[in-house]
């Protein structure tokens, strides 16, 4: 087995184990699927996991939460879940490993047998020495899945050129900032990268909250 057939594998068992992420149940609907498109672009055909282009194609690292925590937990308790809570993931750093300059990264999940989820491109919020990522709200009346905030996910294309690769694009350039593609907005094992403003100073603007 050759070293690309040994990361293809252990990249599958990473998606596809249990205790890695949150199960999502038969009747929930994601409503953050990036649409599909028909852009094209080149992709290493021989190199597995998740890779994002930077003038030549980077290794995109999985990370986990160090904590996560609930603000309203203690009235999302009392009230049995009628009153909702709001789910915070943090991850160490204020910066991801990874900082690219490119503004429209396209990533690639290259030789990848199956993903657990649509994949999805998230903002994250540095907060002193670390980056949040708000999962929303916790469904109320017992429902146990929290899910990204909808005004954290970032417009995205998505195309599966072939079996096994499928490549992600944002719709249009991004400002500099904290960013994950994740598999699945209830999965919170994410793969970070910061764009860092150019050398230059330039920079593209932050788009205005609706």
């Amino acid at each position: 087995m050759n070293s690309s057939s040994r990361a293809a594998v252990a990249l599958v068992f990473f998606f596809l184990s249990p205790s890695l992420h949150v199960a999502q149940t038969q009747s929930k609907t994601d409503n953050t699927s990036p649409s599909p498109s028909n852009f094209t672009a080149e992709y290493p055909k021989d190199r597995a996991g998740v890779l994002v282009e930077n003038s030549g194609w980077v290794a995109l690292s999985s990370e986990f939460p160090s904590k996560t925590r609930t603000k309203g937990a203690i009235a999302h308790s009392l009230t049995y879940g009628a009153v909702a809570g709001a789910v915070i993931s943090e991850y160490p750093g204020l910066h991801a490993k990874l900082q690219i300059e490119t503004r429209r990264p396209v990533i690639c999940i290259c030789h990848v047998l199956s993903i657990p989820g649509a994949p999805v491109l998230v903002r994250l919020h540095p907060k002193k020495d670390l980056r949040e990522l708000d999962g929303g709200r916790l469904p109320i009346l017992g429902a146990k899945i929290a899910e990204v905030k909808q005004s954290d996910v970032v417009p995205t294309e998505v195309v599966q050129p072939e079996n096994t690769y499928w490549l992600v694009r944002a719709t249009e350039d991004l400002p500099a900032g904290e960013y994950a593609l994740m598999l699945g907005t209830q999965n919170m094992s994410i793969f970070a990268f910061t764009i860092a403003n150019p050398p230059d100073g330039s920079a593209v603007p932050a788009p205005k909250k609706p």
